[in-house]
């Protein structure tokens, strides 16, 4: 609380110096001084935000869940500051935070989805309306893609590093044009690095509604368009519209093509109905202990 009231007043103290300055200035000293003070103000407030990165994460744990119940209470969103997963945060708020699962890792902008199933979930995919295209390429999955307030991947690489740095669980959250809702639940998750091929490496026990349709996948290694890592003579990424983790070819197709149709290059569980479009798809992971 001290550090956001130390940034304000730093902030208004600077405004009022350089206003003060540009007083009986033509208007052209004043557009530059007036960028020259923007400027200035960005640069303390990113110093001063950095500098409480660095005090948050030197906190013992009892002050990280003070500063927590702070941001809930204040209804302010630390952006600046970078928690190992969702569940770290105890934020209630859903949103978009910054996650670095260890000190060796860049930190990235998830989503925590704060109130389902007891919060502290990273969303990992998200669709809904179609509205994104999910036919693409090996980088643009690697990377990830979309909006995180839309429809998004949110790339193999994190999904990696993070499910790498210690042990998670995975939520498949699915409803069909019908409005019915179903889901999956794997009491372990994980994937292997890039040079593996992203390979599904641990998928632990299933309990849900929708039937296991991920456990004929484990093992296999991830396939795009443009990279066909299946074991079947088909390329099937190019041939079902997809991107997934491929065998012979598939018991599911979350990355398929959006359609309220009865195909199986749609987006598709089929221990619920096969080949039946859904209309509603989200995976998430969270962090066990």
């Amino acid at each position: 609380k001290l550090a956001l009231q130390a940034i304000l007043s730093d902030r208004l103290q600077m405004t009022i110096s350089q206003l003060g300055d540009m007083i009986g200035l033509n208007l052209t000293a004043l557009q530059i001084q007036s960028n020259i003070a923007i400027k200035k103000v960005q640069e303390t407030i990113s110093q001063k935000m950095l500098h409480q990165q660095k005090l948050y994460e030197g906190l013992p744990a009892t002050s990280k869940n003070d500063l927590a119940r702070y941001m809930t209470i204040s209804g302010l969103d630390f952006q600046s500051i970078s928690f190992e997963s969702c569940k770290e945060n105890l934020s209630k708020r859903s949103g978009k935070y910054l996650i670095q699962p260890t000190e060796n890792d860049e930190p990235f902008l998830g989503y925590c989805a704060q109130t389902a199933f007891g919060g502290g979930w990273l969303v990992i995919q998200y669709r809904y309306d179609g509205s994104v295209d999910f036919f693409r390429n090996w980088t643009e999955y690697r990377n990830g893609f979309g909006s995180m307030y839309r429809e998004f991947w949110l790339g193999l690489e994190h999904l990696h590093r993070v499910t790498t740095a210690r042990k998670h669980e995975l939520m498949v959250e699915l409803k069909d044009f019908d409005g019915n809702y179903i889901y999956a639940r794997y009491d372990e998750f994980a994937i292997g690095s890039e040079d593996e091929q992203y390979p599904l490496t641990k998928l632990g026990s299933y309990t849900g509604t929708a039937g296991d349709a991920l456990n004929y996948h484990k093992d296999m290694k991830f396939s795009t368009v443009d990279r066909d890592n299946d074991v079947s003579t088909t390329h099937c990424a190019r041939y079902w519209k997809g991107a997934w983790w491929y065998k012979g070819c598939h018991n599911s197709n979350l990355n398929g093509i959006y359609k309220n149709s009865v195909e199986g290059e749609n987006i598709v569980w089929n221990t619920y109905k096969r080949y039946w479009g859904l209309a509603y798809s989200r995976m998430m992971i969270r962090e066990t202990k």
